[in-house]
Formats: C-alpha cells, structure tokens, sequence
C-alpha cells in the first residue's frame, strides 16, 4: 500500500468536500496519524480546524499526542518544512491550556 503525502490527504479532502474552512477529517486511527493531521492543519493555515481538531475532538487532551509531537520535533532536521509544521501545532499547546 502506497503511503500518501501529507497534502494528498489534504488534497483529497477538499475535493471530496470532506474540509471545509473550520471542518476536520474523521480522526486518524494511531497517535502519528493525529499528528500528521495536526501537521496538515498547521500547513495549511487552517487555524481553526486545528483549534477545534485539538480542543473539540480531544486530541489536545492526549499526553500520547503531545509527546510523539515533541519526539518529531527533535527529530526533524532544522529549516525543514516538516520541524516548522510540528513546532507550529507545539506553539498552540499553552494557548489553548494544555
């Protein structure tokens, strides 16, 4: 099975109607998933999607999520789009009271 790039997701979504301005996907099965969801959402500029993926969905309230999100952030090399993206859904943690 073929792996799908962070925007074809989001590509497919918008085509099929599944995003709209504040809408979300239906939540990813494992921890990673959400976090690349979260990660489209940063991407993408939708900011209230990922308001509302992080605090109406309960994703936020996920010790797991915040976690994984840091481990990547360490991860990613710096100047890379992806460590800007997971620093991006990172910045919104204290925010939003998490």
């Amino acid at each position: 099975m073929r792996q799908l790039t962070l925007f074809e997701e989001l590509e497919a979504a918008e085509r099929d109607g599944g995003w709209e301005d504040v809408g979300i996907p239906s939540l990813g099965e494992t921890t990673l998933d959400r976090v690349h969801q979260g990660m489209v959402l940063f991407a993408a500029g939708r900011t209230q999607a990922l308001k509302r993926f992080l605090v109406e969905e309960g994703v936020g309230r996920q010790a797991t999520f915040w976690k994984l999100a840091q481990s990547l952030s360490a991860l990613y090399p710096n100047g890379t789009e992806e460590k800007r993206w997971v620093d991006g859904v990172l910045a919104g943690k204290k925010g939003l009271g998490f």
